[in-house]
């Protein structure tokens, strides 16, 4: 079985707004609870995964960009490279996905096949989704699985047999019954696989929604569909792995031709990481500034409202002149971001259009350096054996 649950799910909702899929409405999650704890695994529906190692830049509310660190872009770093199922994959979008906790059951053995870094943490999928986790974020120094496969022989879910039916037929009222014996039946109900299956359990059901995986073009009245990342592959490699045979399950597997610049994305992170804390500092006390300003209005008498007395003024300009230096210093502060971020990426393009150029040309200039010091080499050396055989021949036709 292949099953994809979910925290949050915004294609579980026809509501969503078609012309930004991230941005949809909320869902009760999809789980299965029953299943799930007899197997020892654990998934919270109530919380959704924030790494900022893979975070996407969506388009907000506001339509206009932010960082969405539940929405996981995930890299080659997040995959499995020892299993079939992901080993050739490097680029998958799971928006707000869950993730797997817990031990599994005895018999079942479990392989993480996508999974976080350790800059996540777990986060309310209302946060997840209005306000992305980026601002509040503080990373909990441990990984999470967020698709799982597990094998060996399952346990049922319902150990004490066949659920209860409910009567169709209701009872009239005042009917007495008559007394009867229970029937005892032998539970013939299967308690443990008879032989070892499989199971891939995967954190986020959105992944395979087309707004996220595709991009549907229309050409001549001809729908051409576009994959735009890898999660088709990775949910048609699972399907095909299992619906073969067991002893095929190790050599399926789907490539992707998209080479993201995870290099760049942690140095990027790295810079961030260095100002995220003076941008919230300068956030708190702007908005510390702006709700003692309200305080101050607020105070004054409904008929007073426009009347200021000298301290008030006073007061009031104090404020603004503190909001005003708080908005420029935190201007100054994301300009400054911005500024390292391109001068980073300016080294990188740099190192790579004329840097290594200019080291495969040095390398081609030493080579023919040395090939024709060599071959000079070579011709001293021929001329010298040459003029010593001749003189060897005019030594023995003297002798003679």
């Amino acid at each position: 079985m292949v099953a994809f649950l979910d925290p949050l799910s915004i294609a579980d909702n026809r509501s969503s707004n078609p012309s930004n899929p991230l941005q949809g409405a909320m869902s009760s999650g999809a789980t299965m609870d029953k299943l799930l704890k007899a197997w020892g695994i654990e998934f919270d529906v109530s919380k959704a995964v924030a790494d900022m190692t893979f975070k996407t830049n969506i388009r907000g509310q506001d339509g206009r960009p932010q960082e969405a660190a539940a929405v996981l872009s995930l890299t080659k770093e997040a995959m499995n490279a020892d299993d079939a199922v992901t080993s050739q994959l490097d680029n998958l979008l799971l928006p707000y996905p869950g993730a797997f906790t817990g031990t599994p059951a005895a018999g079942l053995k479990e392989t993480v096949l996508l999974k976080t870094t350790k800059n996540s943490q777990f986060i309310d999928k209302i946060m997840a989704q209005f306000g992305g986790g980026a601002k509040d974020f503080k990373a909990s120094d441990k990984e999470y699985a967020l698709a799982i496969r597990l094998a060996g022989k399952f346990k049922t879910a319902f150990p004490d047999g066949k659920p209860g039916e409910k009567s169709a037929e209701k009872k009239e009222e005042g009917e007495k019954k008559e007394d009867k014996k229970p029937e005892t039946k032998p539970d013939n109900s299967l308690k443990e696989s008879t032989a070892d299956t499989v199971v891939i359990l995967v954190g986020d059901s959105d992944m395979i929604f087309d707004p996220v995986c595709v991009q549907v073009q229309n050409i001549f009245g001809q729908k051409i569909i576009i994959p735009q990342n890898g999660n088709l592959n990775l949910a048609q490699s699972m399907v095909e792995q299992l619906a073969g045979d067991s002893n095929l399950i190790g050599v399926r597997s789907r490539a992707t031709l998209n080479r993201p610049f995870t290099v760049v994305k942690k140095m990027e992170e790295r810079a961030q990481e260095s100002y995220r804390s003076k941008i919230k500092e300068l956030e708190a006390s702007l908005s510390e500034t702006q709700q003692k300003l309200n305080e101050l209005q607020r105070t004054k008498e409904k008929g007073q409202r426009f009347i200021l007395s000298p301290e008030q003024q006073q007061e009031l300009a104090r404020f603004r002149q503190k909001e005003a230096e708080a908005k420029k210093e935190l201007k100054q502060v994301r300009k400054n971001l911005r500024r390292d971020v391109d001068s980073m990426e300016n080294r990188l393009k740099w190192i790579n259009i004329a840097a290594m150029p200019v080291v495969v040309s040095l390398t081609g200039i030493t080579l023919a350096v040395y090939k024709r010091k060599r071959g000079f080499s070579d011709q001293r050396c021929r001329a010298y054996w040459h003029q010593a055989g001749h003189q060897r021949t005019e030594s023995r036709q003297a002798g003679r």
